[in-house]
């Protein structure tokens, strides 16, 4: 199948795998929040997985910030392509998980004022989306040494300070304490995916071996830092799963930077791979459900015994599932615009 026009492979590959690590991050993170058995493989996949929301804010900030388009144009188009899948998946949910005994305006107002579970990422995106135009322009007028300095700045901020907070005292909040709010948040990854995609699309193959040999030890020292900080909690933490931490934003870069500056993809593989990359907004927000299905109703993985094949099993099936799912869906005109 031939590339559409403008359309880069290597993007859509790169969609196509941050939307099968979003399924992992979820797989994994059912065994997760106890130890025992499936306790340590948990950790592992959920450590190899950690960079898929960082590459999706990163993509869009690759897809978005070196338009030039008016504002009102801008946010027109936007909120066409995020406001009716949030709506959509949020109804959906409270129809498939809502608490019946609380009436429908009540929950109207509680999702008004927090999202279900990982419907997070849509509001998260929908304020990324509101200052791209001002990001934009800032990035455009900018040197790539300029940018460099904002980029190092929000990862001081946004990563290691958050880090300490979460190790040190929860109830600190440095971009407020330190008035950088500039520097917090996920627009740091949203303008790294600008810059990476403009300064560095083009890499030696010792540069991409560079890259992976960074992503590895990068999960390495997620499962470490999480066993060590576990235990000496006595329960299982999350704290080095965080995705603005610097583990996981190194571990987000190298990935990115590895998947999007591959050059030749197998033309088989392309149209699998477009399917899943178009789909990737409807496999977010239905996998959660056939993930329930297949776990806690159907107990699929009752009979998987051994410990490190559960979760890609499992992961698989949810996955292909909820793929082909999709794909029929968007088959259908009214669905295609909200999955």
């Amino acid at each position: 199948m031939t590339p559409q026009a403008g359309r880069s492979p290597a993007m859509d590959v790169t969609r196509a795998v941050a939307c099968a690590m979003v399924v992992l991050v979820h797989t994994a993170a059912t065994y997760f929040y106890a130890f025992g058995p499936m306790w340590l493989p948990s950790v592992t996949y959920d450590a190899v997985a950690r960079a898929a929301v960082p590459i999706f804010f990163m993509l869009s900030g690759a897809l978005l910030l070196w338009k030039d388009e008016p504002i009102p144009t801008f946010y027109r188009r936007r909120a066409s392509r995020v406001v009716p899948p949030l709506v959509f998946w949020t109804v959906v949910y409270v129809v498939v998980f809502g608490d019946r005994s609380v009436s429908w305006t009540a929950h109207v107002a509680h999702y008004l004022m927090e999202p279900y579970r990982h419907l997070w990422y849509f509001y998260v995106a929908l304020g990324l989306y509101l200052s791209a135009p001002f990001l934009s322009r800032m990035l455009r007028a900018s040197t790539p040494a300029e940018t460099r300095v904002f980029l190092m700045l929000w990862f001081l901020v946004s990563c290691v300070l958050n880090q300490v907070r979460l190790l040190v005292s929860e109830d600190w909040d440095p971009p407020s304490f330190l008035g950088v709010q500039l520097f917090s948040g996920f627009v740091g990854y949203f303008v790294l995916g600008a810059y990476l995609t403009r300064y560095a699309s083009v890499v030696s193959p010792a540069d991409r071996w560079r890259c992976l040999l960074v992503f590895v030890a990068s999960v390495g020292g997620i499962v470490v830092a999480t066993c060590l900080y576990s235990g000496y909690r006595g329960e299982p933490n999350e704290f080095f799963f965080a995705y603005q931490t610097p583990l996981v934003a190194m571990s987000s870069v190298s990935a990115f930077v590895w998947l999007t500056t591959i050059t030749r993809v197998p033309t088989p593989l392309m149209t699998p791979i477009r399917w899943i990359a178009d789909g990737s907004l409807g496999i977010y927000g239905l996998h959660p459900m056939i993930l329930w299905l297949y776990v806690e109703h159907l107990r699929v993985d009752s009979d998987l015994t051994t410990r490190w094949a559960r979760i890609p099993i499992v992961w698989l099936a949810v996955f292909v599932s909820t793929a082909l799912v999709i794909h029929l869906a968007r088959k259908i005109p009214l669905l295609r615009r909200v999955a």
